[in-house]
């Protein structure tokens, strides 16, 4: 499905490569009547036609009214041993059509379905009286056999569900049933329902997640003026009315008021739901103590200061993505469109990473032919593949890392002065040129750097091999099956690293920095020891 909230819905058929957009088939005459077994006055009864297409359906025909001397309700109909009946006359079906749906009302402006998907051959239909009219179904007063004007969707369940309709923003859409899936006709198993209707909040994304109870289930999100929104569980339901069965979505507001107005940034990940709000980043799911029950909660708890620097009007545009126990989120910070990407690392107790600056209009995950999964950004229709492979380059040219640590005190209280005698750095598996140094505050200065600077450059000499790594024909663990003859290195980078940096200052707080600015860098920081001796609390006035 094409989904661009400009353009009407179409779809690429992928097997011949082409787009096949939805044909808007104009309104219907209105039925004429061919034969009135009723007869009389004092009660009225009027009929609308439309039409189907395999997208949608047209607006209503004018109404035919008709006079009647029983309420409808009361009539006796042929199957009953009666002659009660309204005999229409249907004009011929319009190209495109594929079936036709009767609207019938006792009030002139409420007819509602009494049925549908009739045959477009089909010239006359008779109402007896025994069809019951479905109340959820007015006639539709606009038309949308052109197709809606969306902007997102989800395949759930092989079926297509679709938001964000510019002309009816409330509606929300689904295709039809196995073999009818580009078909969102009532026809088929398709259809449309509001959501909301008549709220502030309306409906821009749509996925799978899961009721209070652990069932699987539709959800929709609703962004609001004010910036708080909506969540909205959808479920299958059905109704019978005598001999009629009548299906439909049973749509339940959520506990709580929380939306998103970044629908393309809300990450499924976990078992929860991770997105963006107004007032901080949030997640839908179940704490361990409270298994089935959903609960909202928000993670930017340590980073909330630079929430505010989020550019409200381009969250739209927001993208998030899950991959690898952490969850990338690409914003706009102080800009008019993503210009960095904010990473939560899950597998590190949810701790905020430096964010990227990076822009990405678009990010997802590609397997090629050889089964590797790839992360992939897009900027102004270029294509950008973040990878390992090339370890801190951007497309031939060397980028910079950096970071810090920020403010270590020796108590609790921040009071205790130390000799600092040395800073241990450990590092996992470091390749390449990488800096460090140290600061913090003395006796002479409230901030000055401590010791010599440390530059540590990994062995050239030296390969390192580990799983799924391929380097200077080495191969290790991951390329071959376990008990295969394959290539043993000879050598091997050592598994840690120390950096050491020689202090021998008292101070009364200590921070490390670490920064690279050529290619070929990779390195983790696995530890950072502070060896010191307690001086004592000092006054400096």
């Amino acid at each position: 499905m094409i989904m661009n909230g400009v353009d009407t819905l179409s779809y690429l058929n992928i097997s011949t490569a082409t787009v096949v957009p939805y044909t808007a088939i104009a309104t219907p005459a209105a039925p004429t009547l061919s034969a009135n077994n009723v007869g009389g006055t004092g009660y009225k009864v009027t009929y609308r036609l439309t039409e189907n297409s395999t997208v949608g359906e047209t607006a209503a025909s004018n109404s035919l009214s008709v006079d009647v001397d029983t309420d409808r309700d009361f009539w006796n109909p042929p199957s009953n041993g009666g002659t009660d009946s309204v005999v229409l006359t249907l004009p011929a079906a319009a190209s495109g059509v594929i079936s036709r749906n009767i609207y019938m009302g006792t009030v002139a402006g409420y007819e509602f379905l009494i049925a549908s998907g009739i045959d477009k051959n089909t010239t006359t239909f008779t109402d007896d009286g025994s069809l019951v009219q479905d109340n959820t179904r007015l006639f539709p007063t606009v038309d949308s056999t052109k197709g809606p004007v969306v902007t997102r969707g989800a395949m759930i369940s092989g079926r297509a569900y679709l938001v964000g309709d510019a002309d009816t923003p409330y509606n929300f859409w689904w295709g039809g049933d196995p073999g009818f899936e580009t078909d969102f006709s009532p026809a088929n198993g398709g259809g449309n329902q509001l959501v909301n209707s008549g709220g502030k909040e309306l409906p821009n994304f749509v996925g799978l997640h899961r009721d209070g109870k652990g069932n699987s289930s539709i959800k929709i999100m609703c962004e609001g003026t004010n910036g708080k929104g909506k969540r909205f569980t959808v479920t299958p339901d059905s109704v019978t009315y005598g001999t009629q069965l009548i299906t439909f979505y049973d749509v339940q507001e959520d506990e709580g008021e929380d939306g998103t107005e970044s629908p393309d940034a809300v990450i499924h990940y976990n078992n929860s739901m991770w997105y963006p709000s107004r007032d901080g980043i949030k997640t839908t799911g179940s704490l361990p103590q409270l298994q089935n029950v959903l609960t909202t909660r928000r993670v930017s708890n340590t980073i909330q200061k630079d929430m505010s620097s989020l550019n409200l009007s381009a969250m739209g545009g927001a993208v998030g993505l899950g991959f690898e126990g952490r969850l990338y989120f690409a914003l706009p910070v102080n800009a008019s469109s993503n210009n960095e990407i904010w990473v939560l690392d899950l597998d590190r107790k949810g701790a905020w990473m430096k964010p990227w600056n990076i822009a990405a209009d678009w990010m997802w995950l590609y397997n090629d032919n050889s089964g590797n999964t790839h992360f992939m950004i897009m900027k102004s229709n270029v294509l950008y593949d973040l990878t390992y492979s090339s370890l801190t380059t951007d497309d031939g040219h060397a980028f910079i890392t950096n970071g810090q640590s920020g403010e270590i005190y020796f108590s609790d209280d921040k009071r205790m002065w130390v000799n600092l005698l040395q800073v241990i750095i450990v590092l996992l598996r470091p390749q390449g040129v990488i800096n460090f140094s140290v600061t913090g505050k003395t006796e002479d200065s409230a901030l000055q750097t401590l010791g010599d600077p440390s530059n540590f450059t990994s062995d050239t000499n030296q390969t390192p091999a580990g799983w799924s790594e391929v380097t200077n024909n080495y191969v290790g663990w991951g390329q071959n099956q376990w008990s295969q003859v394959t290539i043993v290195p000879t050598t091997t980078n050592s598994a840690t690293q120390e950096v050491i940096i020689e202090v021998d200052e008292e101070v009364q707080w200590a921070a490390y920095n670490w920064s690279s600015n050529t290619a070929g860098v990779d390195y983790n920081i696995s530890d950072v020891i502070y060896e010191f001796v307690e001086v004592g609390i000092k006054d400096l006035s």
